[in-house]
């Protein structure tokens, strides 16, 4: 026969809040605030401006490096007058003809592109050929073709946004699956009509995407 094994007795006592040590530490007033990120970034900020203010008036040239509390004066003053609200609503219609203009033109030589291949042959060439060339670099040559003004810098504005727009766009329309071009087909959508009830829907990720990049070109 098998000996009875004798299991010792466990004895168990609940213990009170008061009888554990300190689970969570209080932050102090400093910790506090230095865990607040938005106080750090204006701590840096301010660090910065006094750098500024400092190195402005040690330098004392005003064409250099005007002090900082000379250039918020300035600021507050140009605000007040209306001057930078004018410029600043002139520069968002320059920068939204341009935008507009550049989307328009890379969605009609997107659907160009799609229809034949000869205007697919045409993008992908163009699009080779200017799409790595920065926009800052044709400023010289628009100058010289619209003079100073809004044309040199609308013209900038499309080429930086075109070719972005066009190359999402036109992958956008190559992504979409044979299954949704057919049923295009079956309801007799040719031409334009396919691009726009079939392809564009079906696409749009893409050219939205495309959008936001020339947006973020065009504003660069």
């Amino acid at each position: 026969m098998l000996d009875t094994v004798q299991r010792a007795n466990i004895y168990s006592e609940t213990l009170g809040p008061e009888q554990f040590g300190i689970i969570q530490k209080p932050l102090t007033l400093a910790e506090k605030i230095y865990n607040q990120s938005w106080i750090r970034k204006i701590f840096i900020l301010v660090i910065l401006a006094g750098a500024w203010e400092i190195y402005g008036r040690w330098l004392d040239n005003q064409l250099l490096v005007p002090p900082f509390s000379d250039a918020v004066r300035a600021l507050f003053a140009d605000v007040a007058d209306g001057t930078i609200p004018a410029r600043a609503l002139s520069s968002m219609e320059v920068l939204l003809v341009g935008f507009a203009t550049g989307a328009l033109l890379a969605g009609l030589l997107t659907v160009f592109a799609i229809s034949t291949r000869i205007g697919t042959d045409f993008l992908e060439t163009m699009t080779a050929m200017f799409n790595p060339l920065p926009a800052i670099a044709l400023l010289p040559l628009a100058l010289i073709w619209f003079g100073l003004g809004a044309g040199s810098l609308v013209f900038v504005l499309v080429h930086s946004v075109m070719w972005a727009v066009a190359l999402n766009t036109l992958a956008g329309f190559r992504s979409v699956s044979t299954t949704v071009r057919m049923v295009g087909r079956n309801y007799n959508l040719r031409g334009l009509r396919f691009v726009a009830r079939i392809l564009i829907p079906a696409a749009f990720p893409s050219i939205l995407a495309g959008l936001k990049i020339g947006w973020a070109f065009a504003w660069r």
